[in-house]
């Protein structure tokens, strides 16, 4: 746009200058009739002005080749643009602060003094306060028992609460199997607890404690019966062999146990009486039950659901419905009260020997007094 409109505007001069060149040549032809028609004593002074003025205008504009500049030429000058010519202006650099080895260690050491001066705050103020204990996992022992253990509470502080002794106090439980003490900072400690499976459950009066996965049994620990069946009668080894069953039986099938009756007999010292929450009766072995029982479903499929009766698993698999001979002749001496296994007849029967051995001891000293 810059280069066009210099252009024009050099055109406009040019149209200008040559207008003003024919005013002025008109002018002076008209002087010079003029004084050749009436000579006047002024003639000399008006010859020498115009001649003044023609040389003025002469040096002014000498003619010369410039006047006869073709404006096709004029109109195809491409002027030079005045910014590729113009000095590029320097803007003055700054100097650059060099980071030294000084600067590194002041950095440093302002990081050092601030994190010593929050460390200061954090202990002496209430931030490191305990102010949650969570506690997860537990079932069978209560909030309250763990909490007893840990021997540090809310309010104590976060980096003075010795977790080590805290494990091994709540690992102690009986129905602990393992825990985890984590602190979550800035305020919170963390207790997981992981507990025995309870497989079962054992009356006592009026109270039913659980028999866990590993064969002890929580006396201290009275509970409702919730997904184990109510054990009866088991004692020392028969105990042992049935929690070992009932740990290898499913437990979405174990949950539909209600009871499980110990009923040895003179031809079997092994057998057991099941009661299901589903109305049927099961009589079988406690030392085979955790191969069978996990195939009670498709059992239960192939008997139906309307139909209930005792299934006998001691030896094979049979359902007899009630009020069949042989469902009657199979439950004919179930009822009856639990004989003592061999070995603990021989158990007793040593027992007695030794208090015999013991009272004749004690007879023999008293007579020779």
């Amino acid at each position: 746009m810059n280069g066009r409109s210099d252009v024009e505007e050099m055109k406009q001069k040019l149209k200008r200058s040559r207008a003003s060149r024919e005013r002025l040549d008109e002018r002076l032809a008209a002087g010079s009739s003029l004084g050749d028609a009436k000579e006047d004593p002024g003639e000399d002074r008006t010859a020498h002005s115009a001649t003044f003025h023609q040389e003025k205008n002469e040096g002014a504009r000498p003619p010369g080749p410039h006047h006869d500049v073709d404006e096709e030429e004029i109109e195809t000058y491409a002027p030079r643009e005045k910014h590729r010519d113009a000095p590029k202006k320097q803007r003055r650099k700054r100097p650059r602060l060099k980071f030294t080895r000084t600067h590194f260690y002041l950095m440093l050491l302002m990081l050092l003094v601030s994190l010593v001066g929050l460390l200061i705050w954090y202990v002496a103020s209430s931030a490191s306060e305990v102010k949650n204990i969570e506690i997860s996992g537990n079932q069978l022992i209560s909030d309250e028992e763990v909490e007893e253990r840990l021997q540090f509470g809310t309010g104590d502080r976060m980096f003075s609460a010795n977790l080590s002794r805290a494990t091994e106090n709540i690992a102690m439980l009986p129905a602990v199997e393992e825990v985890e003490i984590e602190r979550e900072w800035w305020n919170t400690i963390n207790v997981s607890v992981t507990e025995y499976q309870a497989v079962g459950y054992v009356a006592n009066n009026s109270d039913y404690y659980p028999v866990l996965e590993n064969a002890q049994v929580l006396r201290g620990y009275p509970s409702t019966p919730g997904s184990a069946p109510i054990l009866h009668y088991f004692e020392g080894r028969e105990f042992d062999r049935m929690v070992e069953s009932l740990n290898d039986i499913e437990p979405d099938i174990r949950e539909g146990i209600s009871e499980i009756y110990y009923r040895p007999s003179e031809n079997s010292s092994t057998r057991i009486h099941m009661f299901m929450n589903d109305g049927q009766e099961i009589v079988a072995d406690y030392r085979t039950i955790n191969e069978k029982m996990n195939y009670y479903l498709s059992m239960r499929e192939e008997i139906g659901d309307p139909q209930s009766g005792l299934i006998d698993l001691e030896i094979g698999s049979s359902f007899l419905p009630y009020g069949s001979d042989e469902a009657m002749e199979v439950k004919a001496g179930i009822y009856e009260a639990p004989v003592q296994a061999p070995y603990i007849e021989e158990v007793n029967q040593a027992l007695g020997d030794v208090k015999e051995s013991l009272s004749n001891i004690g007879e023999a000293e008293d007579g020779e007094e």
